[in-house]
C-alpha cells in the first residue's frame, strides 16, 4: 500500500500537479479503473486521517464525484457538500454501508 502511494505521488509530481483540482482530475482518472470494492478500499485507507492537505482535498472531492458518477448512494456517510471519513465502508448493490 505504501509503495502504491509513493508511485502515485511520484506520478503527480512528475506531471506538475500543484493544486487540489489537479489532484482531483488525476484521482478521477485512477478511480475509473477501480472496481467498487477497490474504490471502497481506497476510501478506507483515508479513514480517521488526522491531517489535511491539497492532495487529500482533491482525493475526497474525486471520491464523492466518482460515487455520483457510478450512481452509488453514499447517504450513510455524507451528501453533496460533505463526507465523513470516520468509519470504514463497503459498497453493496450501489450503496455505501458502514463496515463494522
Amino acid at each position: 500500500m505504501l509503495r502504491d502511494f509513493l508511485v502515485l505521488n511520484y506520478t503527480f509530481l512528475k506531471n506538475n500537479i500543484l493544486n487540489s483540482q489537479d489532484y482531483k482530475k488525476q484521482y478521477l482518472s485512477e478511480f475509473k479503473l477501480l472496481t467498487d470494492q477497490e474504490l471502497s478500499e481506497g476510501f478506507n485507507g483515508k479513514v480517521r486521517r488526522r491531517y489535511f492537505n491539497i492532495a487529500i482535498s482533491g482525493y475526497m472531492s474525486a471520491m464523492r464525484e466518482e460515487f455520483d458518477q457510478r450512481g452509488i448512494d453514499y447517504s450513510a456517510i455524507g451528501d453533496e457538500k460533505s463526507m465523513s471519513y470516520a468509519n470504514k465502508i463497503k459498497i453493496v448493490d450501489s450503496r455505501v454501508i458502514l463496515d463494522d
